[in-house]
């Protein structure tokens, strides 16, 4: 099971309480980024890829993904450094050194021990700056190592030297002045003076004669080797570049309340509306392995040349406010610089430089559909239903998941499966026959009926401080007064955040000790103006049900299904559409007299 949920919400809340009040200190205090360093330790977090056996978390790439995202939008700084620990941790575990891998890995989640990274200099094209020579027990090594983050803060890094045949050799060595008794010298720069997240103390590292002991390799690997993970990665860093971005949206956002000036809030709009294309692009890549990899390059030079744009707006609208390092915009400025050569490599710098010469490659909206009718005009398709599998959240009483294999290609030549699950597992939509006897069955809904156009609602700090908060009559008028009137015959969706919960089936449905359910919904008064005063289309949200848990009378549900209207639940990836302009299509099982079918929900934007 995925531990995404716990691990994204005890995230978000620890960045929010702790770090987003410190952030500019935390990028220019090396104590003060330790000990935020040391407070994601305090919570495990610092060994996600690591698996259980060995006190890590084993999360998905894509929850790592959030993660990182996540941090950068807070400090790029403590980005930055636990980045460094976390790739650590996954070197380890892809060693073949059973011994330090019982040493490192069960103290690396809490911190207890902080390792670096120094290898970034075998990239490099021509003669090796640090060379290893086989010898007696291990390898002496001896050159310079240009670029190593955490100096006083990681107590060890893992270094890589090159051999005479071309392959490399990884190894742990002391993050600290070492003098071996053979005579070996490990020595270190003071830290560089960079232009942005000073506090991170990145040095060069000096090595005559330093002999690596065979117990302290993890692995060797062959010539190469760093090109071809560059390639296979090159989206991983992406996410350091959105979170940015998303900084830099935050400083936008608050001039805009602060500064009532539209064309703020218009630039805001447009921008928010880019970079969640962006985003759900990279989320895509991330699900489908098999995108080229000249695709994987767009999308990482348009999250650094939006990183950049926003950082450049977020200076535009503070004024001169900005020129002050201490002052947000600026320090998201000077992150979105670091972002931009974060694990540059010729062809990242190459799709870069293309990009900037060639902008808005990736948000010109196409055509699809017949002309004669009406046309969706978008930029990205976003997936709004989860994966259907055995171990998905399903109604307390609802008929488990079965999916069985009945032909198998070696045996039938052609492969087939045949699944069982109720109407109302997975992302789906309900009928008015689920609630009213007299009412019509899901195949009775037109087609025409099942494309509409969406407003998104955000209620996640709500919900995250208040399991049982439902969208009342306030949040409505407040997002109005912001985005305009809900259109008639609008789809109304409500992003609570739950969407996070989706792999931890008891946090899901949240069920307490007497048997209540707790996770966020409509209320009845938001309901019926909806309906009533905004004559919407339906409703959907990220929980399983459009009625709080705490709501036992299923009265959104009633309110919305007494004519065929569309109810949706299950839903994800809303915190990736933008408040208006959405197209969403629903793909519906056209069962006979259906009380609602699993769903597959795609939303266009613009």
């Amino acid at each position: 099971m995925d531990c995404q949920g716990s691990v994204l919400q005890t995230t978000q809340s620890y960045l929010f309480e702790f770090v987003a009040p410190q952030a500019n200190e935390i990028d220019s205090n090396p104590e003060t980024l330790f000990n935020a360093l040391r407070g994601l330790g305090d919570l495990n977090l610092l060994a996600l890829k690591v698996k259980r056996q060995w006190g890590g978390q084993e999360v998905s790439a894509q929850t790592f993904g959030k993660f990182q995202e996540l941090i950068a939008r807070y400090s790029g700084a403590l980005a930055f450094v636990q980045t460094q620990h976390q790739s650590a941790g996954g070197m380890l575990v892809a060693s073949g050194n059973s011994r330090l891998q019982q040493e490192y890995l069960p103290r690396m989640g809490k911190g207890e021990v902080l390792l670096g990274v120094g290898f970034s200099q075998i990239r490099r094209e021509g003669e090796p700056l640090t060379k290893a020579v086989e010898v007696p027990g291990g390898y002496q090594l001896d050159g310079v190592v240009p670029w190593i983050t955490g100096y006083g803060l990681f107590q060890e890094f893992i270094i890589a030297a090159t051999l005479a045949d071309g392959r490399a050799v990884f190894g742990i060595v002391p993050f600290e002045e070492t003098y071996q008794e053979s005579g070996g010298v490990i020595a270190f720069s003071v830290p560089a003076k960079l232009a942005a997240m000073t506090s991170t103390n990145t040095v060069s590292a000096t090595l005559t004669g330093y002999f690596l002991s065979q117990e302290r390799v993890l692995f060797i690997r062959p010539a190469g080797w760093i090109h071809q993970s560059d390639r296979n990665n090159v989206v991983r860093a992406t996410f350091l570049a959105t979170g940015c971005g998303l900084a830099g949206l935050d400083v936008i956002a608050q001039a805009s309340q602060k500064k009532s000036l539209p064309f703020i809030h218009k630039a805001w709009k447009s921008l928010q509306q880019e970079l969640n294309n962006c985003r759900a692009a990279i989320r895509e890549v991330q699900e489908y392995p098999g995108v080229e990899f000249s695709q994987k390059l767009q999308l990482r030079a348009w999250a650094i040349d939006l990183a950049m744009r926003i950082a450049q707006a977020a200076i535009t609208v503070s004024s001169g406010a900005a020129n002050y390092s201490h002052h947000n915009a600026q320090r998201v400025y000077r992150e979105a610089l670091v972002f931009a050569v974060t694990g540059q490599t010729g062809d990242v710098m190459e799709a870069t430089l293309e990009r900037l010469v060639s902008p808005n490659l990736n948000s010109q909206p196409r055509e699809i559909g017949n002309k004669k009718v009406n046309s969706i005009h978008y930029s990205q398709v976003i997936h709004l239903s989860h994966v259907i599998d055995f171990n998905i959240p399903i109604w307390l009483g609802d008929p488990p998941v079965e999916i069985e294999t009945v032909a198998q290609i070696h045996n039938d030549g052609y492969f087939l499966r045949r699944f069982s699950l109720g109407e109302h597992s997975g992302t789906h939509m309900n009928a008015p026959n689920s609630f009213y006897a007299s009412g019509v069955g899901i195949h009775r809904y037109p087609g025409n009926s099942l494309v509409l156009e969406a407003v998104v609602i955000n209620i996640w700090k709500q919900a995250a401080e208040n399991p049982d908060y439902v969208l009342t009559v306030a949040d409505i008028l407040a997002w109005e007064s912001e985005n305009g009137e809900i259109p008639c015959g609008s789809l109304v969706l409500l992003y609570t955040g739950w969407q996070e919960k989706w792999f931890d089936k008891k946090a899901f449905i949240n069920q307490d000790a007497q048997g209540k359910l707790h996770f966020p919904g409509f209320s009845r008064d938001a309901t019926q103006l909806l309906i009533e005063q905004r004559q919407i289309a339906g409703v959907g949200i990220d929980t399983h049900g459009v009625d709080g848990g705490a709501d036992t009378s299923f009265a959104t549900n009633h309110l919305v299904l007494a004519k065929p209207r569309i109810v949706l639940e299950n839903l994800t990836n809303l915190d990736l559409l933008p408040a208006t302009g959405v197209t969403i299509v629903i793909g519906v099982l056209r069962l006979r007299g259906g009380s609602g079918s699993p769903a597959a929900v795609m939303a266009f934007l613009p």
